[in-house]
């Protein structure tokens, strides 16, 4: 891996200077940038608690839905489709860097309306609904029966059914370790046409919420392993609303309709999707009308498009993605828990969630999960207490015996390093904040402004980082193990425990959690969770961000999803 900090840019600029760039931002241009899906993944070990169950049940909606790639790139002639008579529309992203194939990723897939899983995650109960399945029944602690939609065809025009899921899924445990170890499957039986039968090795009580991971959306198989290693396009291995024809990582992936969906003929030809990572320019894109949608704006860029004649924004209701520090646990500064706990007293986070999310775009985080997933009333983080951090800083023997106002210890300065990228407006933000307020107590801090890949090197202390927390169908405790380090996601990417945080004592913790299916016990675990990982500062939760997007007047039936895994569904339309 090349060394990121080569690419970096390093400031130690004071509070106001921040400040001055943010009111700066707001007379003309917007704040800095945005992603859509960092990585995550690794491995845990499974928990054996066989426990029986009760039987549940996932009613269909029926409701057809959204979604949202190969190195290089990648095209295929556009399939037949009467759509000289409509519109494309052209989306500014923030990223195009994984792969369309689902196995490797599946995050730009689902969330540009080209792939969908069994179930999906409801907008507004952020509970699985169905989606390619009907329905999902857990027959014991081990088995799971789920109904396969009738009338589904992937581009290709074969038939999805349940032999199909079968293999899709089958597939997807053969080429990502990441994905067999969420699933933990035994066996999957083909009952009839439209049914399966999924056994798994442990209980997984919350299933329909796992097979929501794009990873696991539906792929027809066969077809996908014909086309071999970087042709997954010419496949056309999809179900969704649009087809992908043309693929250029970082740049540009271009899409017609399909017009034999199963959900209806989309109003579109087809959505372009270009590369725009800097959060100004595309705000500035939409505004100038080359975007007919810009995904994921500023606060600052959301008041100058909705002042704008011809734009609008469009905001999610629930913040389902959490900008949060890591703590390096490696490193000796903060491996000491009094300077961490002194670390988490001298920052003032509530008011920093309000530089990063002013009202309407999102809410302080007082823990990693947001009150509509989990509520925790006996479990409250540190408070703003910049005495209380000088206390824990001097039982850990700091002092300024050189009255340089830096403390120090056995003649080394107390400094740390905090990290973060610029494609997410909010870290340099939070950073320069957080600077100030530790030098207050005594703590000199470099800011690190870098690549998000250095969050996998070990020279920071704290690491300013965005990421969706409301995963596998909302369940509490998989997203809980999953930032701990106790569970990996099916991105395939790495473990989503970057501090290195030693989760020994939450996976006595969960563990139980196989045998229970309820909600509210689930709620109950991952609340006893949450106060070990408070207790012991393992990261520091600064806000719940809603998704908020840049969108033109001309675009019609356009769904603000609070999860960023969707973005387009079949009904978005554009006007003439």
């Amino acid at each position: 891996m090349p060394n990121a900090l080569s690419n970096s840019f390093r400031i130690t600029l004071p509070l106001c200077l921040g400040l001055m760039f943010l009111l700066a931002a707001a007379c003309g241009a917007p704040a800095a940038t945005s992603e859509t899906a960092a990585p995550a993944a690794g491995a845990a070990p499974q928990a054996t608690a066989p426990a029986a169950a009760a039987p549940q049940q996932v009613v269909a909606t029926g409701a057809p839905a959204a979604a949202s790639s190969s190195p290089g790139q990648q095209q295929a002639d556009p399939p037949v489709a009467n759509v000289l008579d409509r519109p494309t529309l052209t989306a500014g992203v923030i990223w195009l860097d994984s792969p369309l194939d689902p196995v490797k990723s599946g995050w730009v897939a689902n969330q540009s309306g080209m792939s969908e899983n069994l179930f999906r995650l409801s907008g507004t109960t952020l509970s699985p609904e169905p989606w390619l399945a009907t329905d999902a029944t857990q027959v014991d602690p081990l088995t799971w029966r789920i109904g396969i939609r009738e009338g589904v065809k992937f581009h290709n025009g074969n038939v999805m059914d349940a032999q199909a899921v079968k293999a899709s899924l089958e597939r997807a445990i053969r080429l990502s370790p990441a994905s067999a170890d969420i699933l933990a499957v035994d066996t999957i039986t083909v009952e009839d046409k439209q049914t399966i039968a999924i056994t798994t090795t442990a209980p997984q009580p919350t299933l329909p919420g796992i097979l929501i991971t794009p990873a696991l959306a539906i792929t027809d198989a066969a077809a996908a392993d014909a086309a071999g290693e970087g042709n997954f396009i010419d496949a056309r291995a999809l179900t969704g609303p649009y087809i992908p024809t043309a693929y250029v990582q970082k740049e540009y992936l271009n899409s017609v309709a399909n017009d034999d969906y199963w959900g209806g003929a989309p109003p579109l030809a087809g959505i372009d999707h270009v590369a725009i990572p800097d959060t100004n320019s595309r705000e500035l894109a939409l505004q100038a009308g080359d975007i007919d949608v810009a995904i994921n704006v500023s606060p600052d860029g959301a008041q100058v498009i909705n002042a704008h004649p011809g734009t609008r924004t469009e905001t999610s209701g629930i913040g389902t993605s959490l900008v949060l520090w890591w703590v390096n646990f490696e490193r000796g500064t903060l491996a000491d828990p009094l300077v961490r706990r002194a670390v988490a007293h001298a920052i003032d986070r509530e008011s920093i969630a309000g530089l990063v999310t002013p009202a309407g775009s999102g809410s302080f985080a007082e823990l990693l999960l947001p009150e509509a997933l989990t509520s925790c009333p006996g479990v409250s983080a540190p408070g703003y207490d910049p005495d209380a951090a000088r206390d824990l800083l001097a039982e850990a023997g700091y002092a300024d015996s050189d009255g340089d106002g830096i403390l120090d210890k056995d003649g080394q300065p107390l400094e740390i390093i905090i990290g973060g990228y610029p494609e997410r407006f909010q870290l340099p933000i939070m950073a320069e904040a957080a600077q100030a307020m530790l030098a207050d107590v005594g703590i000199k801090v470099e800011v690190l402004i870098t690549e998000w890949s250095v969050v996998k090197e070990p020279a920071w202390d704290l690491f300013g980082w965005y990421n969706g927390v409301v995963q596998a169908g909302g369940d509490p405790v998989f997203n809980i193990s999953q930032f701990a380090g106790l569970k990996g996601d099916a991105s395939g990417s790495g473990s989503n425990n970057y501090g290195h945080y030693d989760a020994s004592r939450l996976a006595d913790i969960v563990a139980p959690s196989v045998s229970v299916s309820d909600l509210d016990g689930r709620k109950e675990i991952a609340c006893e969770a949450l106060a070990v990982i408070t207790e012991e500062a393992a990261f520091l939760p600064i806000a719940h961000v809603y998704h908020v997007y840049g969108v033109s007047d001309r675009v019609t039936d356009f769904e603000a999803h609070p999860s960023s895994y969707y973005f387009f569904n079949h009904r978005v339309g554009l006007s003439e």
